[in-house]
């Protein structure tokens, strides 16, 4: 197992919600951490360079990328507009594809020993062999999940020219405390909180819930494992539970006289029914487990 310990490790959309919490963490393991973002940083953590630069940014992007000789790159910085409306479409492949490859070519004289791209667990699409396996073939939606799925090809591609390690992972729904009020659980807690009565669809459609603390444990452990490089992985729980059971459970730990209005709005096109994934290639693998369930991780978001 390696050590992060005194690596130089470049994080993109280390002001994210996902990437705040890695960037600290990277931290606390004292490892010498490069953030480029076009975001201002939450936060300064003592010690960690922060960037603002956009990936489209040919020139500073490799200007920088070559100055700094990272050792690890954490490549997160991507759109996360999940519309399926296609007027989108150049805007979102702009950031989350050419971005991407922005991003490798600035890398390409570099020697690194991992390079960490999170996906999404999107890029299945409404596809009836559940749970999703890594080798089942990508079907994307929406825009997004495109984006994701021809730059998860991309990745590969230029590792495959040019020798250089890559692990993808497909991210499933995460959840935790201070995620960003664009996310479904924000939006519903505030609502109960306020005494709001919330509008949804009938919930109908189930999904795979992964805690915060456990994504991040995930992204410690590719980075520091040689088995991780050149793989895929689903980043999952392996349950699923309907939005209608989440947004039941979470008006439980909340003391409120509004009414979660079941049906009020309807499905998006191309909505997904059913998404969890299978987690035995990572556990089997990479010996890691998701251990913080549903219900333990949203006693965590309350109570902690």
């Amino acid at each position: 197992m390696d050590t992060l310990k005194d690596k130089r490790i470049l994080v993109t959309g280390g002001c994210g919600y996902v990437g705040n919490l890695l960037v600290k963490k990277l931290h606390e393991l004292n490892a010498k951490v490069f953030i480029f973002d076009i975001a201002s940083p939450s936060g300064q953590i003592h010690d960690v360079v922060y960037y603002n630069v956009s990936l489209l940014n040919d020139d500073l992007l490799y200007k920088l990328t070559n100055q700094i000789k990272p050792q690890k790159i954490y490549h997160l910085a991507a759109s996360l507009n999940r519309t399926r409306d296609y007027n989108t479409i150049d805007k979102i492949l702009d950031i989350n594809l050419k971005g991407t490859n922005n991003l490798l070519r600035a890398l390409k004289e570099i020697d690194y020993s991992s390079f960490i791209f999170t996906s999404t667990s999107e890029v299945y699409g409404n596809q009836t062999k559940i749970p999703f396996k890594e080798d089942l073939a990508m079907q994307p939606t929406s825009p997004y999940s495109l984006s994701k799925a021809a730059a998860e090809l991309s990745i590969q591609t230029f590792s495959n020219i040019y020798n250089q390690p890559f692990t993808i992972l497909r991210l499933f729904n995460i959840y935790g405390p201070n995620l960003p009020e664009s996310f479904f659980i924000p939006q519903l807690i505030n609502a109960l909180k306020e005494n709001k009565n919330f509008d949804m669809t009938k919930g109908e459609q189930k999904r795979d819930f992964v805690f915060i603390d456990n994504i991040i444990e995930v992204l410690i452990n590719v980075a520091t494992n040689q088995n991780a490089n050149n793989q895929i992985f689903n980043v999952c729980s392996g349950e699923s539970t309907s939005m209608r059971e989440l947004a039941l459970e979470i008006k439980k730990f909340i003391p409120s006289q509004a009414k979660i209005n079941f049906g009020a709005i309807p499905y998006r096109k191309n909505e997904i029914w059913d998404m969890v994934g299978n987690a035995t290639k990572i556990k089997y693998t990479l010996s890691l487990n998701i251990k913080i369930g549903l219900y333990e991780g949203l006693k965590r978001l309350f109570y902690d």
